[in-house]
Order: structure tokens, then sequence, then C-alpha cells
């Protein structure tokens, strides 16, 4: 995400419950949430490209399939 993309995010935000910090660097907050969620993003997305190559052909779709992201 980019820094204005994620300022605009944080602009949407009605703060109703929940936890609200002061001080709080939202480009790094973001920076860290954005590296946590990446690697499950990325399998998400193998195993979708697996599926779509099985449907193709079952024996490639196995070789990737015992690829890693």
């Amino acid at each position: 995400m980019t820094d204005d993309m994620i300022k605009q995010v944080f602009f949407y935000c009605e703060n109703k419950g929940g936890l609200i910090a002061d001080g709080v660097d939202i480009l790094e907050f973001a920076r860290k949430i954005e590296a946590v969620l990446t690697p499950t993003i990325q399998l998400q997305e193998h195993h979708r490209c697996v599926k779509i190559v099985s449907d193709l052909n079952k024996e490639v779709g196995k070789k990737l399939a015992t690829l890693r992201p």
C-alpha cells in the first residue's frame, strides 16, 4: 500500500470503540500489518493458481503444488 492509501483508510475510521492509541505512527503500523498478511495472501494466491493450472493440466498442477510461493 502506498502512504496515501494508508492515510485515506485511516481517515475512513470512525473510532467507534476499539483501541485508540495516541502517538501511533499509522504508516509504521500499516507496514507491520502488511508484513504479517503478505505471506498469507501469497499462499492463498498460490493455491488459487494451482487450482487453475490443475483444471487445465493435472500433472503440471501437481508439480506446481509442490512449489512454495
